[in-house]
C-alpha cells in the first residue's frame, strides 16, 4: 500500500505522561507489522490532514494513542479478510471522503470515532481541506462529536459515510479507554504472572491481554513448522557456495538459503533460537523425515511433541488437536509450488539433511556469544535472524529506546565477528534488511538519522515479517 501514509493522533490525556509514552510505543508497534512507512504526528487531526495532504499518499490512516491493530494469521485459501485487505476494499470501492465507526447518538447528534479513520487524501484536497469539526456542548451537553464537519461535508457532495465493518474491527482494539484507575497502563511490562487479574479493564484491554498471553507464556517453547513470510528476500549475493547458514530454527527457509545461495558438501547448517523446544523438533525432522508427505509426518511430531510441551504457532484458531488437516495439506501445497513440486523439493531436502547440522540455545538479545563464536569461524557464511527484535515479547518488555539498544549492540558485534556475514532480517522498527554484508549494514545504519516514526529502509527486497 504505496499509497497510504500513516498518521498518529496524540493527544493531551488525563494519564499519566509516562503511561501515555507506553500506550504510544504499543500502537507504533503493532502498525510496523503491516506498514514500513513514515509516520506522521501531531495532537489535532486537521493539523495531521494538512501535513498529509502535502504528501504524495492518497489515503491517511489516523490511529489514536493506544489504538493496536491486531492482524491475525488466516490462510489465503479462506479468503478471510483481515485488517489490511479490508483497507484495500474500502479504497478499491467508490470515493469517500472518511471511512471509519461511526456514532450516533439517542439525541440524533453524530460524529465520528477517532481511534481509527481512513480518510481519502485526493477527497480532501479536491474539497479544499474542509475541517474535521471539533467536539461542540451546550449547557453540558454535547450537540456536535468530533467529526461531525467531516459527515456533513461527506453528504453535501454526495460522498458515502464508509463504516469499517466487521473484518476490519475484529483485528484492532482501543487500549487507551480508561480502566479503573488506569490498570492496563499499570499491567504493562509486568511479568505473565502478575497479569492475571484483569477485573476493571475494558473488554478491548482485557481481550489483548488474552491474545498476547498465549505468546508471552509460550513462545520460548514455541515451534513454527512453515514460514510465514515468502522467500523473495533471497536474492543471490555472492557466487561462492556457503561454508555455513545461520539461521533461526523455523519453517524451510534456512534451506531456502542453501538452495539459492548454493553450499557444498561440508557446509555447516547453524539452527539456534531462544525456543529450546523449536530446536529440538527441528533436530528430529532433520533425523526422521525424507522429505515426502510432510503433513503425514507432523502428524508424527504432535504426537512425539505433544502439547502443551510444545507451543506450535500456528494459524488463525488452529491447535494441534482442532486444526483442519486439509489446512495443513493447503500450506504444503503452497510450500512444494515454491520449489517447483515434490521432487524438487525432496532432491534438495535429502541432500540438505545430509549437511553437518549443529543446535544453539541462544536468546539474540540477551545471550548471543556463542552464536558470535560460532560465526566468527567461518568466512563464506549467511546468517537470517527473522525479527527476532521484534516480537510481542520484547513490546511487552522492552521500551522502543531498549529494543534500539539490543539491536545496535548486535550489528555492532555481528559486524565485528563476521563482517562478510551476508544478513537476513528484520531491524527493531520490524523493517527489512537483505542483500548487504554485517559491515557494509553497520556502516550504512550508522550513517543515517531515524526514529519510531521515520526508520531506516536498507534492502534489496521489501519484506513483512
Amino acid at each position: 500500500m504505496n499509497e497510504l501514509i500513516f498518521a498518529l493522533l496524540n493527544q493531551e490525556s488525563q494519564q499519566a505522561e509516562y503511561d501515555q509514552k507506553k500506550l504510544r510505543a504499543l500502537t507504533l508497534a503493532w502498525s510496523r507489522y503491516g506498514y514500513h512507512g513514515n509516520v506522521i504526528e501531531h495532537n489535532n487531526i486537521d493539523q495531521l490532514l494538512t501535513e498529509a495532504a502535502h504528501t504524495s499518499a492518497r489515503y491517511c490512516l489516523i490511529q489514536h494513542v493506544g489504538h493496536v491493530i491486531d492482524e491475525q494469521w488466516y490462510l489465503s485459501h479462506w479468503r478471510q479478510e483481515g485488517f489490511y485487505q479490508g483497507i484495500q476494499r474500502i479504497i478499491s470501492g467508490p470515493d469517500f471522503l472518511v471511512a471509519g465507526e461511526p456514532i450516533v447518538t439517542e439525541h440524533d447528534t453524530c460524529g465520528l470515532n477517532t481511534d481509527c479513520l481512513l480518510v481519502n487524501l485526493a477527497c480532501y484536497r479536491q474539497l479544499a481541506h474542509p475541517k474535521f469539526g471539533d467536539t461542540k456542548t451546550k449547557n453540558h451537553c454535547v450537540t456536535h462529536h468530533a467529526g461531525w464537519h467531516f459527515i456533513q461535508a461527506s453528504f453535501e457532495h454526495n460522498l458515502p459515510l464508509i463504516r469499517f465493518g466487521e473484518s476490519i474491527n475484529n483485528c484492532r482494539f482501543d487500549l487507551a479507554k480508561e480502566s479503573q484507575n488506569n490498570q492496563f497502563d499499570q499491567l504493562i511490562g509486568l511479568p505473565v504472572d502478575k497479569i492475571d487479574d484483569t477485573k476493571g479493564l475494558s473488554r478491548a484491554q482485557t481481550e489483548f491481554i488474552q491474545r498476547i498471553k498465549k505468546q508471552l507464556n509460550n513462545a520460548q517453547k514455541g515451534a513454527f513448522l512453515f514460514n510465514i513470510e515468502s522467500y523473495q528476500d533471497l536474492v543471490q549475493t555472492n557466487n561462492n557456495p556457503l561454508d555455513a547458514v545461520f539461521s533461526v530454527a523455523a519453517g524451510f527457509k534456512p534451506y531456502r538459503i542453501l538452495f539459492t545461495q548454493g553450499f557444498h558438501e561440508n557446509t555447516h547448517v547453524v539452527l539456534f533460537d531462544y525456543s529450546l523446544k523449536a530446536l529440538e523438533i527441528r533436530r528430529y525432522i532433520i533425523e526422521h523425515w525424507d522429505g515426502n508427505n510432510f503433513p503425514d509426518f507432523v502428524r508424527q511430531l504432535f504426537k512425539h511433541f505433544p502439547e502443551p510441551e510444545v507451543f506450535y504457532q500456528l494459524w488463525y484458531g488452529a491447535t494441534p488437536s482442532t486444526l483442519d488437516w486439509h489446512d495443513m495439506e493447503s500450506l504444503w501445497q503452497q510450500e512444494l509450488e515454491k520449489w517447483g513440486g515434490p521432487e524438487a523439493f525432496q532432491t534438495h531436502w535429502q541432500q540438505c539433511r545430509q549437511l553437518p547440522h549443529q543446535y544453539l540455545h541462544c536468546d539474540l538479545l540477551q545471550d548471543r556469544q556463542n552464536l558470535l563464536k560460532a560465526l566468527s569461524e567461518y568466512n563464506a557464511s549467511y546468517i537470517w535472524w527473522s525479527n527476532a527484535f521484534f516480537t510481542i515479547y520484547s513490546h511487552w518488555h522492552y521500551s522502543a529506546a531498549e529494543r534500539k539498544a539490543h539491536y545496535l549492540d548486535w550489528i555492532t558485534e555481528l559486524s565485528n565477528t563476521a563482517p562478510n556475514c551476508q544478513i537476513n532480517g528484520a531491524d527493531h522498527n520490524n523493517i527489512a534488511v537483505n542483500s548487504l554484508s554485517a559491515q557494509q549494514y553497520f556502516q550504512v545504519f550508522n550513517q543515517q538519522q531515524y526514529d519510531q516514526l521515520t526508520p531506516q529502509k536498507h534492502h534489496h527486497i521489501e519484506m513483512l515479517f
